[in-house]
């Protein structure tokens, strides 16, 4: 089992990749409904249903709620169901051949929530207007991390450390290394949530870790030049910018600067200082320092925005009826064969 976001908080506002994730996905089961309609409890049946089978299964969370699943990937089934809900929205490419939609809002009572509809409005305009104010706080720490590339490019030698990269490209290649699949996948391991970074390292596990040392600049260069050198990899995206790759995935090895609580294992490590030189320490800390506070401002406006998602949440779990959406869930894990 691993676990991943395939959609992040960042400094573009909410960035997710699950409509290229599941173009080669088949089946895909599409869940709509609002909040409280039971879709991250439905997942987490779905996902445990299945290890009881003795599948293995990707799971990828909500970085606006980290306790909560957005998609369930059953590997062996190429088999994935995803909350198909605004702003992870993806639509049904092949309806009833490929995709399946399920609508968990048909559990719902009209006339349970309409004498409600003010409040539910006030707090979902709430939670609209808190994750504005959140994107807005991201772009300014993109702002200081964009001082700190420009602060540290002076000092880097670019074209040694494009051809070092080059070197471990054509190491990993010799080696078989390659992604399972093949091609380029797109995603995230660290999220920027209301509860601060939310991570998750499974990716690690039964890999040899290459972990990269070096300063954001020189970081970002060499992990974005051996990205495109790689005909395939898992590319594990900064949550922040996502333009930036932090990490590759392949086959039997990852290529990484976060190795988060597997620290302590044991790994290669791959040091960049030698190319870097000149920058101006306690300027690039400032610059740290201030993307940080920025991010930490964003932080207590995701939650802000959290909060009044589960206010709102609580008015449709008075309206819906679970012994439907029981029903649904049946239909669904009779159409995965799990039942």
């Amino acid at each position: 089992m691993e676990r991943y976001f395939l959609g992040n908080n960042t400094a573009y506002g909410f960035q997710g990749y699950y409509e290229e994730t599941l173009g080669s996905v088949d089946p895909v089961i599409l869940l709509k409904g609002g909040p409280g309609t039971g879709k991250s409890s439905m997942l987490k049946k779905i996902a445990a249903d299945a290890r009881d089978n003795g599948y293995d299964v990707e799971l990828w969370y909500c970085s606006g709620d980290p306790a909560s699943l957005d998609g369930v990937y059953i590997k062996p089934l190429n088999a994935a169901v995803v909350d198909a809900t605004a702003p992870h929205a993806t639509g049904a490419d092949l309806p009833m051949i490929k995709d399946y939609i399920f609508d968990l809002a048909s559990s719902l009572s009209h006339d349970k929530l309409v004498e409600n509809r003010g409040d539910i409005e006030a707090l979902l305009s709430r939670k609209k207007a808190s994750f504005l104010r959140a994107y807005q706080h991201l772009r300014l720490a993109k702002c200081h991390k964009d001082n700190i590339f420009e602060l540290e490019a002076r000092g880097v030698n670019e074209t040694e450390l494009r051809a070092y990269a080059a070197v471990l490209a054509a190491g990993l290649r010799d080696g078989g290394q390659s992604a399972r699949g093949g091609g380029h996948r797109r995603l995230f391991t660290r999220a920027i949530s209301p509860e601060g970074e939310s991570a998750y390292f499974d990716h690690l596990r039964g890999r040899k870790v290459y972990r990269v040392i070096g300063g954001e600049y020189a970081s970002a260069i060499f992990m974005n030049e051996l990205a495109g050198l790689l005909p395939s990899g898992m590319l594990i995206l900064d949550p922040l910018e996502p333009s930036v790759v932090e990490g590759i995935a392949l086959k039997d090895a990852v290529v990484t600067r976060e190795v988060g609580h597997f620290a302590g294992e044991v790994y290669e490590n791959i040091n960049l200082g030698v190319y870097e030189s000149g920058a101006d320490k306690d300027a690039v800390q400032e610059e740290l320092n201030s993307m940080l506070i920025e991010i930490a401002f964003a932080k207590e406006k995701l939650n802000r925005a959290r909060e009044a998602h589960l206010s709102a949440e609580r008015y449709f779990v008075a309206a819906m009826d679970f012994d439907n959406n029981a029903k649904i869930c049946a239909q669904i894990e009779k159409l995965l064969t799990l039942k």
